[in-house]
């Protein structure tokens, strides 16, 4: 499914506002029918605003384009190849904040369609929130160029696993903090992480799809995120605060699999679960609108928006 989205060649959203901003109240005076004298006060005053708002949008024009640069990185994996005996080596993009750290630190767990757009978003915004943020390819190192068609053709054990192994990766960067590393996955990456995080949803799928890699014991996550994802089992058993951001509509990863499995009282671990209202698989993928086999994947601005502030809060209390 790799739906790759172009770079936005559209002005901040800040800019348009500003300007548009300014020239509604120039069309205010114009309506108002009166003559426009150009005093010496008047002139002072249009030089003041203007080079305010012609400031401020060279201000948001900086901000709108500073993207932060990715490295590409490689690490020894502890899982072996599907179809041999060798340990798998995990590519991914390392995306850091300025300055020299300790920073914490996500560990990012794309879809079944691999790294797109989207995710180097997110690493961008967890970058400019002060976080390392490293995105993971378990798919190309082990062959695969998409699982949508065959989600077992990387198993999520596999990749609860490469979660882990990235998790150490970073704990080894001598500018990460390595007791403040968190995971966050999307859709199939989503599973992954409920398997990294709960014993009981990695025996579910472990019951479907039978590998030869039992599950090891690990140091938890300072706290998981999973967008969109299929809960299989029970969620009281989280080593890890656990956010679920879901889209009320999604027919791909029906959020009531994660209603029925929510915990009914309360956990050594809270658990959340946020659904948006008329919210689609991919709500957060900024320009998506298609039908993927009987799957609606559908843009929702306002649902992007809120997640953003969820996971921002989220990661800040966690990860104190």
């Amino acid at each position: 499914m790799g739906f790759s989205e172009g770079a936005s060649t559209k002005p901040p959203r800040g800019t348009l506002f500003l300007w548009g901003f300014s020239l509604f109240h120039l069309i205010r005076i114009i309506r108002k029918g009166k003559p426009i004298m150009v005093t010496k006060s008047l002139r002072k005053n249009v030089v003041i605003r203007w080079s305010v708002v012609i400031i401020t949008v060279f201000a948001i024009c900086l901000i709108g384009s500073a993207a932060f640069a990715a490295d590409a990185v490689s690490f020894k994996g502890t899982t072996k190849k599907i179809a041999s005996f060798d340990f798998v080596t995990l590519t991914g993009k390392l995306t850091k904040p300025q300055g020299d750290g300790l920073f914490p630190a996500v560990v990012l767990m794309p879809g079944c369609s691999g790294i797109e757009k989207y995710h180097d978003d997110w690493a961008e915004r967890l970058a400019a929130w002060g976080y390392v943020a490293l995105l993971v390819d378990s798919l190309g190192p082990r062959g695969q160029k998409e699982v949508c068609e065959n989600m077992f053709g990387v198993p999520f054990q596999f990749r609860a696993q490469d979660a882990y192994d990235a998790k150490a990766y970073l704990g080894g960067l001598p500018f990460v903090d390595r007791t403040r590393i968190a995971v966050m996955g999307w859709s199939h990456g989503g599973i992954t992480i409920l398997c990294s995080v709960s014993a009981s949803n990695w025996a579910a799928w472990d019951d479907l799809n039978r590998t030869p890699f039992r599950r090891k014991k690990e140091d938890p996550f300072r706290a998981a995120i999973a967008f969109y994802p299929y809960c299989i089992a029970k969620l009281k058993d989280s080593n890890t605060p656990l956010l679920i951001l879901a889209g009320e509509l999604d027919d791909w990863c029906p959020p009531s699999s994660c209603e029925m499995n929510m915990p009914s009282g309360k956990t050594p671990k809270e658990v959340i679960l946020k659904i948006y209202r008329g919210a689609y698989h991919g709500f957060d993928w900024e320009g998506i609108d298609l039908v993927y086999g009987q799957h609606r994947l559908l843009y929702n601005p306002e649902a992007l928006a809120d997640s953003i502030v969820q996971v921002k809060e989220f990661l800040a209390k966690q990860m104190e």
